[in-house]
């Protein structure tokens, strides 16, 4: 069973236009999200620039998150009003990137979620004709992007020559170098950021595949339902068929679920389901995907650390050992953690094979960035969260709002309210703690719109002020209650006493009780 919300608890998650046609109920920025670059769209909407103050809060629903007060060069706000159904709203605009400062902002830059407007009515948007300048440090590269349209010479120079006076303003003397006297200018957005992948290994031949890739995938999920017109252009795109395919095919059918697209999403999975049927490329993932199910399967609950590692360097010395590995990792992510470090280190120690000593080394700084992409990503939602809560705290409807960012209410959404509720408790803010229990009561129940009664009954449960309140619950919610129903709770309960969590293991224990009696 899924879906408890323990805000404020323990729960242990340790935890994302190239003129293609897009499918019905995607966004060209969710779409872009996958593709290696992000050219303006035919049709933006028209921006104004203002700060981005308070009062002005980006209404991006947390789509180019993680952009903190830290940034050496934070974004303004651009007013922008949706060519589709004319909604005004505010984006952030960054003119400058310095990835010595802010290297956080190079994975959003490559993924094409800088400068980006999406519609929070409608989710239409695209790219944004900004300028833009890119710093490098590590790779002595300035660039800068000054759009082809819009702009003379004269003008486009005056713009490069502002943007490098700002960043040579905020870097120290020291920091100042020669190369940042003649910045390389850009054009076209894609060469820009070709050029900023090539310092992650990545060739411009790489990402046109990759683009094509994506192309014979919007190509090939419109013939899902029909195999011999499927079969036909299966054979036209051959060549672009292989485990990159597969990773964005992967990844577009997260985000067609996660928008709700359920057509898109079965349409995708029928896709994947007939490639992983009738091609090479799809017959080796998949015996490569019940390899690691297999190894995950023998691991056995309530495993050591020393176990784990012992079936992680197994699966590492085999074929494909490092996908194995990894995927042991994903599984078992809660127990990758310093002593998991230690047990490594402890083995290393001993180990007298060198071969086995180099595998144990690769182990752990697999481990290793596990452990940073979980921190993070940790830091990415905290950040979302607490902009969500903002715009939700500066609106006149609280509802509305709420209801405008239903995709971001989650247990870590409300475990940042559950937090502020606290620091405002702590500081006597008592009219604000108010406010925040009101917010965090709407948000609760928009949740439990979506859950099934047996969860949406568990939640409620959960958050009962006492035992006289859960024997309420349970009295009014009979319906619900069956032998299902108390096995479910069993097995919760015995989840999260094995996660430690031994304050809800408790209750789950105590409600488990109650509910039996009433059976």
């Amino acid at each position: 069973m899924s879906g408890i919300i323990l805000p404020g608890k323990d729960n242990d998650k340790k935890s994302g236009g190239s003129g293609i046609e897009l499918p019905k109920g995607f966004s060209r920025r969710r779409v872009e999200e996958e593709q290696a670059s992000t050219p303006a769209p035919e049709e933006q909407p028209p921006i104004v620039e203002t700060p981005l103050t308070p009062e002005t809060p980006a209404a991006t629903g947390g789509r180019q998150r993680g952009r903190g007060a830290d940034l050496l060069f934070p974004p303004t706000g651009a007013q922008v009003q949706c060519p589709a159904c004319g909604t005004p709203y505010t984006v952030p605009i960054f003119s400058i990137i310095d990835l010595g400062a802010n290297p956080e902002l190079g994975p959003a830059l490559l993924g094409g979620q800088i400068n980006v407007a999406v519609c929070p009515n409608c989710g239409t948007g695209g790219a944004l004709n900004a300028p833009l300048m890119v710093h490098s440090p590590e790779h002595s590269f300035l660039g800068v992007y000054v759009p082809a349209t819009g702009v003379d010479d004269v003008q486009r120079q005056k713009i490069i020559g502002d943007l490098t006076q700002a960043l040579m303003r905020r870097l120290p003397t020291e920091a100042r170098r020669g190369y940042m006297l003649q910045p390389k200018e850009y054009l076209d957005w894609n060469r820009f950021v070709e050029k900023l992948w090539e310092f992650q290994g990545v060739t411009p031949e790489m990402l046109r595949r990759q683009r094509d890739q994506m192309a014979a995938l919007q190509s090939l999920m419109r013939l899902a339902d029909d195999r011999s017109a499927l079969q036909i252009a299966l054979e036209r795109h051959k060549s672009l068929i292989d485990r990159q395919l597969f990773a964005l095919l992967e990844r577009l059918m997260i985000l067609t679920s996660t928008q709700g697209d359920q057509e898109s999403a079965t349409q995708l999975s029928t896709l994947r389901t007939y490639l992983l049927e009738n091609t090479e490329s799809g017959k080796e993932i998949k015996e490569l995907q019940d390899r690691a199910t297999a190894a995950v399967r023998n691991i056995k609950p309530g495993a050591s650390r020393a176990d784990v590692l012992a079936a992680m360097l197994d699966a590492w010395q085999g074929k494909d050992g490092r996908e194995i590995a990894s995927a042991i990792a994903i599984s078992l992510a809660p127990m990758l953690d310093y002593q998991f470090l230690l047990t490594i280190a402890e083995r290393l120690e001993t180990e007298q094979d060198l071969e086995t000593r180099a595998h144990l080394e690769a182990l752990r700084n697999l481990v290793q960035d596990i452990q940073e992409q979980q921190r993070a990503s940790a830091q990415n939602v905290a950040a979302q969260s607490q902009e969500v809560l903002q715009a939700v705290l500066e609106s006149t409807d609280i509802d509305a709002t709420l209801r405008e960012y239903a995709d971001y209410i989650d247990e870590n959404f409300l475990g940042v309210l559950a937090a502020s509720i606290e620091q405002a408790g702590r500081s006597k803010a008592t009219a604000a703690a108010r406010r925040l229990k009101t917010i965090y009561d709407k948000a609760v129940s928009i949740l439990e719109e979506q859950m099934a009664p047996d969860v949406r009954l568990i939640n409620q449960l959960l958050n009962a002020p006492d035992a006289a309140a859960q024997r309420k619950l349970l009295e009014s919610n009979r319906d619900v209650l069956s032998k299902e129903f108390v096995s479910s709770l069993r097995e919760l309960e015995k989840d999260f006493r094995d996660r430690g969590a031994t304050d809800v293991a408790d209750r789950l224990k105590s409600i488990r009780g109650q509910a039996a009696l009433m059976l």
